[in-house]
């Protein structure tokens, strides 16, 4: 019997596989979003839920920061090419993480079932509400 890896641990995310299709990652308190830590949580995603359509929750801390040349790099690209992201939702309580959250998924065409929020309860209850649609109607 193979056991599936639940979590994985990157330069500035802890990832969780909390059911099936569903993934939370909560980035480091003091993180900086980077094209290289990006890619290390883009990876862990990719080894936690393989194949696999799902839906995530992203928790980014109040003082987390970003480099610009992150920006400059669709992240999710391989996800939704492959149709294996489903939704997302975005929680953080800084108003500037929250306008360069907005900013990045307007440069880059994503899902339609996107949050962005400060309110985690929100989020997750957003979420669930999407993936059970998705798993109702296939779309």
């Amino acid at each position: 019997m193979t056991i599936e890896p639940r979590e994985r641990q990157t330069s500035i995310a802890h990832l969780t596989r909390v059911r099936p299709d569903l993934i939370e990652v909560q980035y480091t308190t003091g993180c900086v979003l980077n094209t290289k830590g990006l890619e290390e949580v883009r990876q862990a995603r990719q080894e936690l839920m393989g194949t696999t359509s799902y839906g995530m929750l992203s928790i980014i801390p109040e003082d987390a920061d970003f480099e610009l040349a992150a920006m400059q790099r669709d992240h999710l690209a391989s996800d939704r090419n492959e149709g294996n992201m489903k939704a997302i939702a975005l929680v953080t309580h800084a108003n500037m993480m929250e306008m360069v959250l907005k900013l990045y998924f307007s440069y880059y065409p994503q899902l339609a079932r996107l949050l962005v929020t400060d309110n985690e309860t929100e989020a997750r209850s957003w979420l669930f509400a999407q993936l059970e649609e998705v798993a109702t109607t296939g779309s």
